[in-house]
C-alpha cells in the first residue's frame, strides 16, 4: 500500500497564538482538577513542561486540521476534555505526535465511531498525514506496547487515507 503524501502546514501568527493560548487553557485546567493522563502516561505527562508540550502538540495539530477542513470556526468548543468527545465535529479527532516517524496512535478503548487524522510537528514542521475510521485501526497485528504498560494500537502511515477523502 502506498503512503499518502503528507501536507505540509504553516501557522499564520494568529492561529499560532490562539492553539498557544488553548494549550495553555487545558494545562491550566487540568492542573487545577489534578486530572490523570489517559492510558498511564505518568504523573510527567500530568502537570509541567512535558504536559504543557503536549497541549501545545495537540492544540496545534487540531489547529491545523480544522484550517484545512474549513472548520475553523469549530476548534475548541469543549471547554473542559470529556471521555469520548471529538476534536471537530461529528466525529474527528486529531492525533499529534512529536516525530514525523511516528505512526497514529489509537487506544484500546476508542469509540469505534471515529475518524482519526494523524498530525506530526517537529523542527517547527507540521505534517497531515492523512486519516483512518477508527474501527479499522483497531486491528490485533497493530496491537504493540513499545513503552510497557500502556497497550495500543499503532497504524502505519502506509493504512491512512488522504485528507483530501476526508472533505
Amino acid at each position: 500500500m502506498r503512503m499518502p503524501e503528507p501536507i505540509a502546514f504553516v501557522f499564520t501568527e494568529d492561529q499560532r497564538q490562539r492553539a498557544r493560548a488553548e494549550a495553555f487553557r487545558r494545562q491550566e485546567l487540568n492542573e487545577r482538577q489534578c486530572r490523570k493522563s489517559r492510558n498511564n502516561g505518568g504523573e510527567k505527562a500530568e502537570k509541567g513542561e512535558l504536559a504543557l508540550r503536549y497541549h501545545l502538540l495537540g492544540a496545534a495539530g487540531e489547529m491545523a486540521v480544522a484550517v484545512l477542513l474549513g472548520m475553523e470556526d469549530q476548534l475548541y468548543q469543549e471547554t473542559e476534555a470529556k471521555r469520548g468527545s471529538s476534536d471537530l465535529p461529528p466525529n474527528i479527532d486529531i492525533k499529534t505526535r512529536s516525530k514525523h516517524y511516528y505512526d497514529l496512535i489509537v487506544q484500546l478503548d476508542e469509540s469505534p465511531s471515529k475518524i482519526l487524522v494523524l498530525v506530526t510537528i517537529e523542527n517547527r514542521t507540521t505534517l497531515i498525514h492523512g486519516w483512518i475510521n477508527s474501527k479499522d485501526a483497531m486491528k490485533e497485528q497493530w496491537k504493540k506496547d513499545p513503552a510497557g504498560g500502556r497497550m495500543a494500537y499503532f497504524v502505519p502511515k502506509t493504512n491512512l487515507q488522504p485528507l483530501s477523502l476526508l472533505t
